[in-house]
């Protein structure tokens, strides 16, 4: 069993029937993770955000053993939370700064079309974290 399967086993066995499949992959997981995320910051559920955000991270910071697993942490998840208001005002709180750095790219991306979206993303994110990304 894959690393990151065993490890998402571990802190979302109840979602299990959405990524132990054949068929299933990262993807499929991310998916699942992207409404659990809109879902635990309606209810501002802490311990589900923690669970979240701590496994996409790790996820992420696998690049040095799986540039795929990385790459998927990026494009399946965190360049989704823009698209939803109340996941981009929280990613100045949980998106750490060398996560954010690598895909300011992709928020750029996908807010190209949302008027002033990206400056105001970037200046919150700066103000929070005491960092000086460019806009």
């Amino acid at each position: 069993m894959s690393a990151w399967r065993r490890k998402a086993l571990e802190l979302f066995y109840d979602a299990r029937r959405n990524f132990t499949g054949k068929d299933d992959t990262i993807y499929t997981l991310l998916v699942e993770l992207r409404i659990r995320v809109v879902e635990a910051h309606e209810n501002n559920d802490t311990a589900e955000l923690d669970k979240i955000y701590g496994y996409v991270e790790w996820c992420f910071n696998q690049q040095k053993r799986s540039f795929d697993l990385c790459n998927a942490a990026a494009v399946g998840f965190y360049e989704h939370l823009v698209q939803e208001e109340i996941t981009r005002h929280a990613i100045p709180y949980r998106v750490k700064p060398n996560i954010f750095e690598q895909v300011l790219p992709l928020f750029e991306w996908m807010l190209q079309r949302k008027e002033g979206q990206y400056k105001e993303l970037v200046m919150e994110y700066n103000r929070v974290n005491h960092t000086e990304f460019e806009c």
